[in-house]
């Protein structure tokens, strides 16, 4: 994930009072930070730019999003930071907006992780690689949008999705021609939900695309640093279908076994990134043309996959499911609402966790959001963002006479210096202005 703000959009976050330094950089622990920098440092110079042509090495820096400590790589355009060893330590500047992603700071692009790290070697050094490629992405000519799948919060897209991540967990744990019947059954049942929901190739082409090859790099540079078997790769694979919702998160998923499978079946498929997707090349590499209607062998061959089971607990979740998305129309659609709008809004947020609400936007049950009005802070209840990223809403407070901070049930505003509630656009609705 990437985030870039204006300055202004700093400024007014900042001015808010948020995410600024505190006295618990003096009890950060450290080590884990230098480690981790020195850790992938080693990992990124033995890659050599191998894997992509250009190498991963590069400003990276760790850091605590509460104290905003950090450790970087590199020296950082900022006079808070001194070398300690082979690192350099410091405190991020208050502006600087904090998630595992890549940013533009002093005119350099630069790869953020967040403390604390996983304890796990083999996923810490993957998530410092994910982050790094993202840095990278854009001079591979890889960098892209990363598009909501709402198809895949739906029973049958999730039905088809959860059976073709099951098929490639089998493809990567075998060899030969059990290995490739698996796989060639994982793109069957996805040629069967694209023939379902047209236009979602496109979505999940590029979602993958963004977060698939990243999250792919960090995983093979995982597998290599570690000496982990692919089996470490099919468990994560088995355990990444049982996340709530994949709408935001399928690259996670299937980017990494998509890689590495190619990676047995022809290793020139980096090359070809800029035009086709994982998912096409693989059909490519096992010469599978999809029928042409693909629901018949789906349903014969998804037997083999625990395919009743699989049926009956999806049917149970999309009840769950309308009952949700009925709640929340009526708290974030129909009912009245605090909206926020900017046309350019940060956002901080768990993509495990979002809940498609059609042409109404995603609504985000937790998050941070920040814009020039100042932030907004969403612990439960959610909030409701639109599909074009320029507002975002919440259940009208109870107390609508308060300050520059206003608490809500489960969120709480804090309004930058010369911002106030007024009327919204519909009578009962609340917007902010200045």
């Amino acid at each position: 994930m990437q985030q870039r703000l204006s300055r202004s959009i700093r400024r007014a976050i900042m001015m808010a009072g948020i995410l600024t330094p505190s006295a618990r950089a003096q009890t950060v622990d450290s080590a884990a930070a230098r480690l981790a920098v020195s850790e992938f440092g080693t990992a990124c110079r033995r890659d050599h730019g191998a894997l992509w042509g250009v190498s991963l090495c590069g400003p990276i820096v760790v850091a605590d999003p509460a104290s905003r400590f950090a450790v970087a790589s590199q020296l950082p355009p900022d006079s808070a930071f001194r070398r300690q060893g082979t690192v350099f330590v410091g405190q991020l500047p208050a502006d600087m907006p904090l998630a595992n992603t890549s940013v533009e700071w002093g005119g350099r692009r630069w790869a953020t992780v967040l403390l604390p790290l996983p304890a796990d070697r083999f996923t810490r050094i993957a998530l410092m690689a994910h982050e790094s490629f993202h840095r990278i992405q854009p001079t591979l000519g890889l960098w892209g949008t990363d598009p909501l799948n709402p198809h895949l919060d739906e029973r049958d897209g999730r039905y088809w999705l959860r059976l073709e991540l099951r098929a490639l967990a089998a493809a990567l744990w075998g060899t030969g021609a059990p290995g490739r019947a698996a796989a060639r059954d994982a793109l069957l049942f996805r040629a069967r939900r694209h023939q379902l929901y047209p236009g979602a190739d496109t979505l999940e082409t590029a979602l993958e695309r963004q977060e698939g090859l990243a999250e792919y790099t960090g995983v093979r540079i995982a597998l290599r640093e570690t000496g982990a078997p692919l089996s470490r790769v099919a468990d994560d694979v088995q355990r990444f279908e049982g996340r709530t919702t994949y709408v935001r998160s399928l690259g996670y998923g299937t980017g990494p076994v998509l890689g590495l499978l190619l990676d047995r079946y022809d290793t020139g498929w980096r090359g070809r990134m800029k035009q086709h997707g994982l998912a096409t090349e693989l059909a490519r590499a096992l010469r599978f043309v999809p029928p042409s209607d693909p629901a018949e062998p789906a349903a014969a061959r998804a037997g083999s996959y625990e395919a009743a089971r699989l049926a009956a607990a999806e049917d149970a979740r999309e009840v769950s499911r309308q009952s949700r998305l009925s709640e929340f129309r009526s708290q974030l659609v129909t009912g009245p609402v605090l909206v926020l709008e900017q046309p350019r809004l940060s956002r901080s947020f768990n993509p495990n966790t979002l809940v498609p609400l059609r042409s109404n936007g995603t609504v985000y049950p937790t998050g941070a959001f920040g814009a020039e009005w100042g932030s907004l802070d969403v612990t439960a209840g959610g909030a409701l963002v639109a599909g074009d990223f320029r507002s975002v809403r919440v259940a009208l407070p109870a107390d609508t006479t308060a300050g520059s901070t206003i608490h809500g049930s489960g969120w709480t505003l804090t309004l930058a210096p010369g911002w106030h509630l007024r009327p919204g656009g519909r009578a009962g609705d609340l917007a902010v202005g200045h």
